[in-house]
């Protein structure tokens, strides 16, 4: 799918789904395009490096909804991939060949959120995920075809850059963990305030939140030939404003290597 064709099934996601964004956060690979596009407001070459559309859930479901998620997009042709061939459920989702998929925390109360998503939905419970449900900011993002607007919670840049620093590490695919490390960069090089950026990853730190990160940053990022910037190098490929960006991606992570 081409980067045309992947923007305009994101935004069909989005109105397929919109009466339950208040209750949903924004996450994973699609928050480098979100930042630059709607946040930041910069033209950024290739910001998109995911497909899958991954929406945080959180226990606090506010709406009174009279259908689930899973009634609203089965009704609406979405397919599904079965997780266990003995078993009709869960499954997850998808629009086309994009998977639509959910997460939360491993202490959450699941049954607050099979309220709204419905118990034949796969939702995935990951280690340290409330951290990114508790910083979140509202993000106003607009369909180009549609000219329709939409208001997605995503979380702060910093805690999406701290959380990623906690863990990309326990990441046992070497492809996720670079592109998890990419996201980080991404953040630093991309950022028109990354001086308030770095000073709200300071107060994650001494408010204790994911602790570790410090440890993890420093084992990747020791020098400008440790293994975090030829992973990155890599995964930023050819870049024409950069002359060295194996050492534009050290020094970054020097000054996030500051703060911690």
């Amino acid at each position: 799918m081409n980067l045309e064709k992947i923007e305009a099934v994101f935004f069909e996601v989005l109105e397929d789904i919109s009466a339950y964004l208040s209750d949903l956060a924004l996450v994973g690979g699609w928050m480098p395009y979100i930042y630059s596009n709607y946040l930041w407001k910069t033209k950024i070459r290739n910001p998109i490096v995911t497909v899958d559309i991954d929406f945080g859930v959180d226990q606090t479901v506010a709406g009174d909804y009279s259908k689930t998620i899973f009634e609203t997009l089965s009704r609406l042709g979405y397919k599904e991939r079965h997780l266990k061939v003995d078993r009709m459920f869960p499954v997850v989702l998808y629009k086309e060949k994009v998977p639509v998929e959910f997460i939360t925390y491993p202490t959450v109360d699941i049954k607050a959120i099979e309220k709204m998503v419905g118990t034949q939905i796969q939702i995935n419970k990951i280690e340290k995920f409330d951290f990114l449900l508790q910083h979140r900011i509202p993000i106003t993002v607009k369909s180009k075809k549609k000219d329709k607007a939409y208001v997605l919670n995503c979380p702060k840049p910093s805690a999406f850059l701290h959380h990623k620093g906690s863990t990309f590490i326990d990441r046992m695919n070497k492809e996720k963990q670079a592109k998890d490390l990419y996201y980080m960069y991404f953040i630093l090089r991309y950022a028109p305030d990354t001086e308030v950026i770095l000073k709200e990853v300071s107060e994650y730190k001494a408010k204790g939140y994911l602790p570790g990160v410090s440890d993890n940053i420093k084992k990747f990022f020791e020098r400008v030939s440790s293994q975090g910037c030829l992973m990155i190098e890599e995964e930023n490929g050819d870049d024409e404003y950069i002359r060295d960006v194996r050492q534009d991606i050290f020094e970054r992570f020097e000054n996030l290597k500051k703060v911690l």
